[in-house]
C-alpha cells in the first residue's frame, strides 16, 4: 500500500496495520438494544459518539454492553449512535468513500409522515475513519 507523502510512516504504518487485521471501516450493529439516555444524548445529525467500554456503560445496561463489546473492539473502533424520534419515513443511510483514510458519509432523508416514531442506529467504525453526517 502506497501512503501520500504528506502522511507521516507512523500514521502509514497503523492504517495498514488495521487494514491487516480486517477491521472493517463501517459495520452496522442491529441486535443491541440501548437504555432511553441515547434519546436524550443523541440526535440524527448528531450522533452519540463512544470511543470506550466504559462510555458505553453509561448508555447500555450490563447485558447489553456485554453484547455490544463482543461486536466492538473498543482498542480499534469507536461506536455511533444515531437515536432520535421523527416521522415513520425517517431513513439513514450511508455512503463510504475509497480514500485514504477512508471517509463515511451519512445521509438523514426526513420521512412526510406526521407520525412520531423512534429510530435507532448503531454503527463501529474503525479508528481514524473520517465521518459526517449530511
Amino acid at each position: 500500500m502506497r501512503c501520500p507523502i504528506a502522511l507521516t510512516a507512523a500514521v502509514c504504518l497503523l492504517a495498514t496495520h488495521a487494514r491487516a487485521q480486517n477491521v472493517p471501516a463501517i459495520k452496522e450493529i442491529a441486535s443491541i438494544a440501548p437504555e432511553h439516555s441515547v434519546f436524550d444524548a443523541g440526535a440524527a445529525t448528531r450522533p452519540l459518539v463512544l470511543n470506550s467500554e466504559k462510555e458505553a456503560s453509561e448508555h447500555f445496561s450490563k447485558d447489553e454492553l456485554a453484547k455490544l463489546t463482543r461486536e466492538v473492539d473498543f482498542s480499534k473502533q469507536f461506536v455511533l449512535v444515531f437515536a432520535w424520534r421523527g416521522s415513520g419515513g425517517d431513513r439513514l443511510s450511508y455512503t463510504v468513500a475509497e480514500s485514504f483514510p477512508e471517509q463515511v458519509a451519512f445521509t438523514l432523508t426526513r420521512g412526510r409522515t406526521r407520525d412520531l416514531r423512534p429510530h435507532l442506529h448503531i454503527y463501529a467504525l474503525r479508528t481514524g475513519v473520517k465521518w459526517s453526517v449530511r
